[in-house]
């Protein structure tokens, strides 16, 4: 997915150094966090490998575009990294990220777009805009700037788990750990996101076409 967006950059490692860190890819990650919390800063870059994509696809769900979900994604990290001595050990690692990497997506769309939703031009093209039924009233571009203006309209929370459920194919369980919820609750907002994406698209190109896109 191109260049690491955070990279802190360590010293170059010795041999047995070297082959020490090759064992923590077996670790847990409140293993590593808690070698990162010892001054270890290769034990954050494998949290960071293994949570970089993902993060950045969370991210985007929200906010829309991908560069700024990039963005975003290298905030949470330094965020995560500057309060790393105030992490509860207690606690699952991957809660307490994705908590922190929300918190910095809604604040970006919140200042960038007050008061309006996050744009998801770049989500569009990914989007099932296939034709389907035998009465077409719209071409397939005008088909996906209106997917684009349906999801920019629903709230951030509804639009951000039919983004992560229909686009990028996340389980229901996967998604709660990333917007901690339950999966009851994941599978509540996508049922309600469904209907509220369908009841604009039937209002715009009727209720044959709109009663196939989700």
């Amino acid at each position: 997915m191109g260049a690491p967006a955070f990279r802190l950059v360590p010293p170059v490692a010795e041999p047995n150094q070297a082959e020490a860190q090759g064992a923590w890819d077996n670790l847990s990650d409140e293993e590593l966090f808690a070698l990162t919390v010892e001054g270890e800063r290769e034990a954050f870059h494998l949290l960071v490998d293994r949570y970089e994509a993902k993060a950045v696809h969370t991210a985007r769900s929200i906010v829309g575009s991908y560069e700024t979900a990039r963005e975003v994604a290298q905030e949470a990290f330094l965020k995560v990294y500057a309060a790393r001595d105030r992490f509860d050990p207690k606690r699952k690692f991957s809660t307490w990220f994705y908590r922190i990497l929300r918190n910095q997506a809604v604040d970006r769309l919140r200042r960038t777009a007050p008061g309006t939703p996050g744009g998801t031009v770049e989500l569009v093209g990914d989007w099932n805009t296939q034709d389907a039924g035998p009465v077409h009233t719209a071409s397939a571009t005008e088909r996906k700037e209106l997917v684009r203006r349906i999801l920019d309209a629903l709230p951030h929370q509804f639009r951000e788990v039919l983004i992560l459920r229909d686009l990028q194919s996340l389980s229901c369980a996967d998604i709660g750990e990333r917007v901690g919820a339950t999966p009851g609750t994941v599978r509540w907002r996508l049922h309600h996101a469904r209907k509220l994406f369908r009841d604009h698209w039937e209002r715009t190109l009727g209720r044959e076409d709109g009663g196939e896109v989700l």
